[in-house]
């Protein structure tokens, strides 16, 4: 099965525990005001781009200005790597550094909110997991947990 963590704070993802193996996708939401917001994101199997998947970092922008959006991109890119490409109101880092180890999201949060004076919620997914691992593995709060319906 498929599950969905929502709205984990920095101490929710620093004192949890998973399995990095099993992680398909993570993203971290960063809030600027009422309709303004970013999110950084990476899916294990890649973001459509068109039709064809790309591999690394990406991030979406809801009513950011231009100037920002540019910034986040050459902040990822100087942290991550990878080619800056558009499109539409997302940016993908292709072939940036990738990972899904609770430290390296965290800083990555921890910075982002920072930088960008924003306010972080992260939310984690798994496939993979069966309800015993789930409660073995998984220390995340069970409250934010999420099951997804559908073949993994």
């Amino acid at each position: 099965m498929r599950v969905r963590y929502w709205r984990l704070s920095l101490d929710d993802l620093r004192n949890g525990t998973y399995p990095i193996d099993n992680v398909n996708h993570w993203e971290i939401k960063c809030l600027q005001g009422d309709h303004e917001h970013f999110g950084v994101f990476w899916y294990r199997y890649g973001t459509p781009f068109d039709k064809e998947p790309v591999n690394g970092i990406c991030f979406y922008y809801n009513e950011i200005p231009v100037e920002k959006v540019k910034d986040i991109a050459n902040f990822l890119s100087s942290k991550f790597g990878g080619k800056i490409a558009y499109r539409q109101t997302r940016v993908f880092l292709q072939g940036s550094k990738e990972f899904a180890d609770k430290q390296s999201i965290a800083q990555l949060a921890e910075e982002l909110s920072s930088r960008y004076n924003a306010p972080i919620e992260m939310t984690l997914e798994f496939e993979r997991i069966d309800k015993d691992q789930q409660e073995k593995i998984i220390t995340l709060p069970a409250n934010k947990a999420l099951p997804i319906v559908g073949p993994d």
